[in-house]
């Protein structure tokens, strides 16, 4: 970064007013807070599902996990309007952290709650991030985004790392279900940084989006479909979702699988993974700090969208040729990392210009609905390869991981080449 774009950087920080730095950072709080929470049950629900069902269940997950997005994301289309941004919160928040509680103490007795508890968590947070970041859309301009848009993906990964170090260091002394406890005091925290966030908007904390409100909960998730339908950038941004979500989930499933076979203990597998994705996070914030801001200032939004599937192809192609543990725990740290710093800051940047309704509706039929439901397409590819290659499926999905990334480029440059979606 040279010194130039530092000094244009301090300069934009400075002619920022109160209200604006307030509402930056109480937002910065609510992505700490909302990842560090992640990064503890994330683990956890993944070495206690490998143990309950075995590393070849997670695709039936990913399917149970589409109606319960579907769900989700009407009930919130719904009833956002009425109930207001913090309500919104403050009551989801209230149900995640019983349901976390619940299972701290019940997922060792029942034995299908460890499938239940992986489907929940896989819904939940991009719920909870949908909520922060709609809020972000509707506040931040687009000229101040690319450069605070990098920093709060940042402080999101730093409360990643931090939540990490739970899982990652004791899990074996304290047990992986007992660790979910700590959603409460987190959420707590939330709650009151999301409320002090909206005091610093135009309208407040009692901000509530003024889209039209609907009479059932299947009208309000068609309301969304229906104005992502008629926008070319609602559609550009859901493709390049679902490709993004479809590579992450056949390179997961790969890492998951090896993992079973190479770490045999419950407790070890959490804390493997717990500190995998500390690596992760470590990643993740250079690469929001630096990477991000480098890459949309250098290559501006088109050559970004093009460089990013491009890298993480030719991580895909080093794992075909070579694989193994060690190259697939770094193709997945690498999709990851990839996927919460550059992907995300490019990707929400996209929304920006959008009218309220679609940044907040529309917006949560792809990041909640689409997002995790493409691993539920991700599943049908590996159950069917699975189905007809039997156990010689392995390099047959490697390839698909390949051309999905290709696919991406494809994409990418045939909308451009028509007619640009964003901002060069």
């Amino acid at each position: 970064m040279t010194s130039k774009a530092i000094q244009t950087i301090k300069n934009e920080f400075s002619s920022f007013s109160t209200q604006e730095r307030l509402f930056i950072l109480f937002a910065m709080l609510c992505g700490f807070f909302i990842s560090s929470e992640y990064s503890i049950v994330r683990p956890v629900s993944n070495a206690v599902f490998i143990s309950s069902y075995g590393s070849s269940a997670f695709p039936y997950a990913w399917l149970c996990a589409v109606p319960l997005n579907l769900l989700i994301v009407a009930l919130y289309n719904k009833y956002l309007p009425r109930l207001g941004c913090f309500k919104m919160l403050v009551f989801t928040a209230a149900i995640i952290t019983s349901s976390n509680l619940l299972c701290a103490v019940l997922l060792k007795q029942l034995s299908w709650l460890p499938f239940i508890f992986y489907v929940w968590k896989e819904v939940y947070i991009m719920l909870m991030f949908q909520q922060l970041w709609s809020v972000i859309h509707s506040t931040i301009s687009f000229s101040k985004a690319k450069y605070l848009y990098g920093l709060f993906f940042a402080v999101g990964a730093l409360g990643s790392v931090f939540g990490s170090i739970l899982p990652g260091f004791f899990a074996v002394k304290w047990g992986s279900e007992s660790l979910l406890v700590a959603t409460l005091p987190i959420y707590l925290f939330l709650s009151c940084s999301y409320y002090f966030a909206l005091k610093q908007t135009k309208e407040g904390s009692a901000m509530r989006l003024d889209g039209e409100k609907q009479k059932s909960s299947l009208s309000a998730f068609t309301h969304g479909l229906k104005m992502i339908g008629s926008s070319r950038l609602l559609t550009f941004i859901l493709l390049i979702v679902v490709l993004m979500q479809l590579s992450s989930t056949l390179i997961e499933f790969q890492f998951n699988s090896i993992l079973e076979k190479t770490v045999l203990l419950k407790d070890l597998r959490t804390e493997y993974t717990g500190r995998i994705f500390g690596i992760v996070h470590v990643m993740t914030i250079s690469l929001q700090l630096f990477g991000s801001f480098i890459l949309i200032h250098y290559l501006g939004m088109r050559r970004s969208h093009l460089a990013l599937p491009l890298l993480l192809c030719l991580n895909a192609i080093a794992f075909q040729i070579f694989p193994i543990f060690g190259v697939i725990s770094f193709a997945f740290i690498s999709i990851k990392s990839c996927d919460f710093s550059l992907f995300g800051v490019i990707k929400e940047m996209l929304y920006i210009p959008l009218k309220p309704d679609e940044k907040f509706r529309a917006k949560a039929v792809i990041d909640v609905f689409a997002y995790r439901s493409s691993k539920a397409i991700g599943s049908g590819l590996i159950l069917g390869l699975q189905a007809l290659l039997g156990t010689a499926f392995s390099p047959v999905l490697r390839w698909a991981s390949i051309a999905l990334f290709a696919l991406w480029i494809g994409i990418v440059l045939i909308l451009y080449r028509e007619e640009a979606p964003v901002k060069n």
